[in-house]
């Protein structure tokens, strides 16, 4: 069975249309929220009432307790849970529940407290989550990338679309094992700046043969075969994606040397080491800001080892997969 479900705002229903598999067909009902949604545990300011409302930005099954219950996440502010399977529990009033997720404090606290609303624009490429199995039990995974730098007072030569440059960035993960409904439900497992990364010798070797590291000056008035070499906190990095494997502290990032670069790499960074684990070419934007990007998979299990190279390299930059690490 699969579920469509409209944007949620101030209103305390909804109607999800569902898909019968087997019989091809849509059906709708009205589904009511349980109870209201929590209040922040601090206040929100006025240019940031963004995270008052609910703008679904992915869906996620969910396990567990949950197991059945389909979510549709908002990844600024939480996910509205529904019970697909046990919905016939109470016909005359199906429920759906509300769970927050962790604020985006630099969005709240930014702006001399006002608020930053340019900071609340689509949470997709700033957030990623993951619903997965950690020690037997079903857990939910939370990824946070925030870039820090300027705008430059130029259009980039090469793009010619606007110049950033990136001082550091920051990744933050949280994890959900009680998914009970509280933000206190959320554990913050690790920060880590890109400028701390722990980079082997090999690794910088593969990071420098990808070609991630270099490129052109953003201004066009130099030699125009000059490339530049970045170092890993100079990225520009989004949408960052946890791992699949709930024993994992991995996550990935697309990685790009430039913020409107038409080419993109994939990341694998072990946030409890601080350690960068893999690099692999993504691809390449067929049009400005087309928006290359991926979403994690587990078909990969489900493959036969008898693969092409050219297949293989597919599904390991649609996956993000890297080898496993050492014990």
């Amino acid at each position: 069975m699969s579920a469509s479900f409209p944007e949620a705002g101030a209103s305390t229903r909804s109607r999800p249309w569902l898909l019968d598999d087997a019989g091809g067909r849509w059906t709708t009902k009205t589904v009511w929220m349980d109870d209201p949604r929590r209040p922040p545990p601090v206040e929100i300011p006025i240019n940031a009432r963004r995270l008052n409302h609910h703008i679904t930005t992915t869906t996620i099954t969910l396990g567990g307790e949950l197991a059945g219950a389909m979510g549709w996440v908002d990844l600024w502010t939480g996910i509205l849970i529904y019970d697909l399977l046990h919905d016939d529990k109470d016909q005359d009033r199906p429920t759906l529940r509300h769970m927050p997720l962790p604020l985006p404090m630099h969005a709240i606290t930014g702006n001399h407290g006002m608020g930053d609303k340019l900071a609340l624009g689509c949470p997709r490429s700033l957030r990623g989550i993951a619903s997965v199995t950690r020690r037997g039990k079903a857990c939910l995974k939370l990824a946070g990338v925030h870039v820090t730098g300027e705008r430059l007072p130029y259009n980039d030569a090469e793009t010619q679309l606007p110049a950033f440059a990136v001082d550091d960035w920051t990744v933050t993960t949280w994890s959900n094992d009680k998914m009970k409904g509280y933000f206190e439900d959320w554990q913050e497992d690790f920060t880590i700046r890109g400028s701390e990364v722990r980079i082997s010798n090999a690794m910088r070797s593969d990071l420098l043969r990808s070609g991630l590291l270099y490129r052109k000056p953003s201004r066009g008035d130099g030699d125009e075969a000059t490339v530049e070499e970045l170092a890993l906190h100079k990225l520009w990095v989004s949408h960052p994606t946890p791992s699949l494997d709930g024993e994992e502290d991995v996550i990935y990032l697309l990685a790009k040397p430039k913020c409107f670069h038409p080419k993109a790499w994939v990341l694998a960074l072990d946030t409890r080491s601080s350690t960068l684990l893999g690099v692999v070419e993504f691809g390449t934007e067929t049009a400005p800001s087309a928006g290359v990007t991926y979403r994690p998979s587990t078909i990969s299990k489900y493959m036969s080892l008898v693969t092409s190279p050219g297949n293989c390299h597919h599904v390991i930059a649609a996956h993000a997969s890297f080898p496993p690490r050492n014990k």
